[in-house]
């Protein structure tokens, strides 16, 4: 059975970071590998606390992970926040010669940012073949990235579309190539850009092309965000599976 890497942070719950692109591989039929940018003090009710991994120990993971497992696809998540450690693992991964998956979590839906510097993410946003932001991280990202992202395929979630509904869209090399509309969701699921990101990356990883695993994608967080449940009151909702 083939691997799939998630670099990115732990949360505690499950419900998103590294164990919920653990899930999502799973889900697809692939063994999951993990390296951790940051652990977490959160639930459902927010991040209370972010602890980012000191550098050379997350190279060191990233290294005993690569010399050992040959991975078919690497999803990126939480960045780190230092832009040098982005660097070196962008040269890792970029010799690897597979899809490359990056959802830019630049801030939690409860909490303050994660990335207040966005040359610290440079790195890997070049390396990256697939970007995934949702609409407020496109639009914080697009002035420093826009030309970058005329060169990659971009799919930007959740962008307003009237009063009523919101779309997905699938650009490619600067070009809208697929949209998916649907109606706002006024509900909070938790993990939904972990579960798109890293459902993508493992239809890719499977030989779809692009505009199939879009539309996979969105239907496969469609119902990921039906089956979610309530934990406690006040909070996100959590993923069932």
């Amino acid at each position: 059975m083939d691997f799939l890497l998630s670099i990115a942070g732990f949360d505690p719950t499950g419900g998103a970071g590294i164990l919920r692109d653990y899930a999502t591989f799973r889900h697809f039929g692939f063994l999951g590998c993990a390296v951790i940018t940051a652990n977490t003090v959160q639930n459902t009710k927010g991040v209370k606390e972010v602890d980012f991994v000191e550098g050379d120990f997350l190279l060191e993971q990233l290294d005993a992970v690569l010399e050992e497992i040959p991975v078919k696809g690497v999803k990126l998540g939480l960045p780190h926040r230092e832009e040098k450690v982005n660097r070196k693992i962008a040269e890792r991964i970029g010799k690897l010669g597979v899809p490359v998956v990056f959802d830019p979590v630049l801030a939690p839906t409860f909490g303050k940012e994660f990335v207040e510097d966005l040359k610290a993410i440079a790195p890997l946003i070049e390396v990256s073949t697939v970007i995934t932001p949702n609409y407020s991280e496109f639009k914080r990202l697009e002035p420093s990235f826009g030309e970058v992202f005329k060169e990659r395929v971009l799919v930007v979630k959740g962008a307003p579309k009237g009063e009523k509904e919101v779309e997905d869209l699938l650009i490619v090399n600067g070009k809208l190539v697929e949209k998916f509309v649907h109606k706002k969701d006024s509900r909070v699921v938790r993990g939904t850009g972990c579960a798109f990101s890293s459902s993508f990356l493992s239809l890719l990883s499977k030989g779809f092309k692009v505009d199939e695993a879009f539309k996979v994608a969105v239907e496969f967080v469609g119902g990921y965000r039906e089956s979610s449940f309530e934990l406690s009151g006040g909070g996100q909702l959590y993923p069932e599976f």
